[in-house]
């Protein structure tokens, strides 16, 4: 038996838009069919059993259908419904890419549907989808034909502007608002952001994975200030404590398990562009600045070990006490290091 077809109850078949569980435990709205956005019809306007989408997050199934704009439709923002379902997700591309879903997995609603008659799917893209339910049947894969299963209609809003905010920004931890670090020794590797991303599907060439993708524009015309995507910073402030053993504001850690594949294996990637124009007073791959107390090692680079930064050199001077290797159009290069 089928998830679907768990919820049966007399009625040997079932269509899309009916409910699948208790009329009145769902959430009643009433709004303007206006203010609704809903798969495409002929003539405009919401259907009843239509999948719709108020505002920005509040997600629902249309109970009447509407002859005018100015028609008010009560919907359900709750229960379990029947309802077509695409079998695809985000791939970067408009109809994204097939792949069968599984009863648990998210449905997610599309914002703008433009001509489209199916608007739920496995997409997750943020600027396009928004959380509509949870399947509780099998979807076949496929980016046109969708399967009739039972949806969990629930609302669950995103961040404000896609944003997320931690703690009140003051600086004594007991202030309410703080997130404060965990006080058990047993769970202090806690993250306040802490995330694990695969491909849905087989990554293909081109494409990308993400943990992090911030694109900060600047689209007007500006006379001063600072353009920063993303700014790190360690603050030690409490004067007492000596016993930390290192103070560091990024750590990068690239692990190749897969030793039959031969990427580009890099800790980090820059990349320096823009269109001809003004020169720019000063343009530089990495700015270094220092302030404060010298350290007691102080340096510009600290290398582990002799061979830390890969390959070894002929000397004809003096045995180094380092080399570091340099990749020149695919040839290397050394830089030799002595020590005083």
């Amino acid at each position: 038996m089928t998830a679907l077809n768990a919820y049966r109850v007399a009625t040997p078949t079932r269509t899309a838009g009916e409910e699948l569980s208790s009329t009145f435990e769902g959430r009643y709205l009433n709004c303007l069919e206006s203010e609704l956005v809903h798969p495409y019809h002929a003539d405009g306007f919401v259907d009843k059993g239509d999948p719709v989408l108020i505002g920005a997050n509040i997600v629902g199934i249309a109970m009447a259908s509407a002859a005018a704009a100015t028609d008010y439709i009560s919907v359900d923002t709750e229960g379990i419904w029947a309802l077509n379902v695409l079998g695809c997700v985000s791939d970067g591309t408009e109809d994204g890419i097939a792949k069968a879903l599984v009863a648990g997995d998210p449905v997610y609603f599309q914002v703008t549907p433009s001509t489209d008659v199916y608007l739920l799917s496995g997409e997750q893209d943020p600027a396009r989808f928004r959380f509509f339910g949870t399947l509780m049947g099998s979807v076949s894969a496929h980016v046109s034909t969708p399967t009739l299963v039972g949806v969990k209609v629930h609302s669950a809003p995103m961040p404000e502007e896609g944003r997320l905010h931690f703690g009140s920004g003051y600086t004594q931890g007991a202030v309410t608002g703080n997130m404060l670090l965990e006080g058990d020794a047993a769970l202090r590797k806690n993250r306040l952001l802490e995330a694990c991303l695969a491909p849905k599907t087989v990554l293909l060439a081109g494409e990308q994975i993400h943990g992090f993708n911030i694109r900060v524009v600047d689209n007007v015309i500006s006379t001063g200030g600072e353009i920063t995507a993303g700014e790190l910073k360690v603050v030690r402030d409490e004067g007492t404590d000596a016993s930390v053993s290192s103070a560091t504001a990024l750590k990068l850690n690239t692990d190749n398990k897969n030793g039959g594949i031969a990427p580009y294996v890099r800790g980090l990637d820059i990349k320096m562009e823009g269109v001809p124009g003004a020169t720019p007073a000063v343009r530089s791959a990495i700015h270094i600045g220092s302030s404060g107390t010298a350290g007691t090692l102080e340096s510009l680079l600290e290398l582990d070990a002799f061979t830390t930064c890969g390959g070894s050199a002929s000397d004809t001077l003096n045995t180094p006490s380092g080399t570091i290797a340099v990749n020149v159009a695919g040839v290397i290069h050394f830089i030799q290091l002595y020590s005083t």
